[in-house]
């Protein structure tokens, strides 16, 4: 049986604050909500532009293209503010900003991984 994740909305709040980010983004919502969407179908991943960002611009009545571009914006806040505590939640070393499909895996890594929160800066 495989280990099911175990994370809520305030981890992810927890995580993405760390990260520099916050509600003025737009990308936040569509981050926390493509997280939880991951957590229950795992499969997602990889499926990002098919599954993932479909399901998210049809809760936010918005489109595909508008959520790649704002959890790309979340994903670049995150590489400006604190790239150290990013490469650390991916594990190895980044030689540049991820992409946005690639910054959802890292986060959804870690916090499958970790349970709870327990990051420094």
């Amino acid at each position: 049986m495989l280990h099911k994740p175990v994370f809520d909305s305030s981890e992810i709040h927890t995580l993405l604050t760390l990260l520099g980010a916050d509600l003025h983004y737009i990308g936040y919502r569509y981050t926390e909500y493509a997280l939880l969407l991951m957590k229950e179908d795992e499969e997602c991943i990889h499926s990002v532009t098919k599954c993932l960002y479909p399901e998210i611009a049809k809760q936010y009545q918005t489109s595909c293209n508008s959520v790649e571009r704002n959890i790309r914006t979340l994903s670049q806040v995150a590489w400006r503010s604190e790239p150290r505590l990013l490469q650390k939640l991916a594990g190895h070393r980044l030689d540049r900003r991820p992409t946005s499909s690639q910054f959802l895996a890292i986060l959804f890594a870690y916090l499958s991984r970790s349970g709870n929160l327990k990051i420094q800066a």
